[in-house]
């Protein structure tokens, strides 16, 4: 799946929190989500700095500077309800999706902010614990825990695909590759059954006769 193709699914489903979203639709659409708010972000500061009722509001914000500015405002309001909708409701959708396609709940979607509560109520209860002494081991709280919170969920995201149909929806991607299974030394194989032990030794007998007749009787005669 290509960039504009995988853009153009994440749009389409914008509304969609079902189904299963594969790895190139959510990272192509990420990247695609970082370089149109960098250039919004662009756009709005130098729309803000080079706006003359802006600029008469910072310096005189008075009931006639917000009368004057108001249009700016409405400019202003307009970007931000655009980027949340055009840019934030489809990567929040696509997210749930890629959870989905790893065999997850889209309710992970909340574990960075969970990890983040998590270390809060560990940094008060370090504190309450101490009596205000334990504030080194409270940063560290704060500042690790929503660090590996967010890598993990980093990780999640990077993962393949579950194979096949899971309790999402049918695979986005059958034509992946499937990964091979590891080769099993002889001496860990799983012993075979009676029967199926028997037939091995018939076969085998039968590819050693084949290949007698075939490479030694004939070079014999030829001889």
């Amino acid at each position: 799946m290509g960039p504009i193709r995988a853009v153009a699914s994440c749009y389409r489903n914008m509304l969609n929190f079902s189904g299963r979203a594969r790895r190139a639709e959510y990272w192509w659409f990420a990247l695609f989500q970082c370089l149109v708010g960098i250039g919004l972000q662009v756009a709005l500061a130098l729309y803000v700095v080079n706006d003359p009722a802006l600029a008469a509001l910072a310096a005189n914000p008075d009931l006639a500077g917000i009368a004057a500015a108001r249009g700016s405002w409405m400019v202003v309001v307009g970007l931000i309800a655009g980027y949340l909708v055009l840019v934030c409701l489809p990567q929040l959708a696509v997210t749930v999706r890629r959870l989905h396609d790893t065999d997850r709940s889209g309710w992970f979607i909340f574990m960075p902010l969970l990890a983040y509560v998590a270390a809060l109520l560990a940094a008060v209860f370090i504190m309450l614990a101490s009596g205000g002494q334990g504030t080194l081991a409270a940063v560290v709280a704060v500042t690790v825990i929503p660090v590996a919170g967010s890598l993990w969920f980093l990780v999640v995201l990077c993962l393949p695909g579950t194979h096949g149909m899971n309790r999402f929806g049918p695979d986005p991607a059958p034509d992946r590759k499937r990964r091979r299974p590891p080769a099993v030394h002889g001496a860990f194989a799983p012993r075979p059954s009676p029967e199926e032990h028997a037939r091995l030794v018939v076969e085998r007998r039968a590819e050693i006769t084949d290949y007698y007749r075939k490479h030694v009787l004939q070079n014999a005669g030829n001889v």
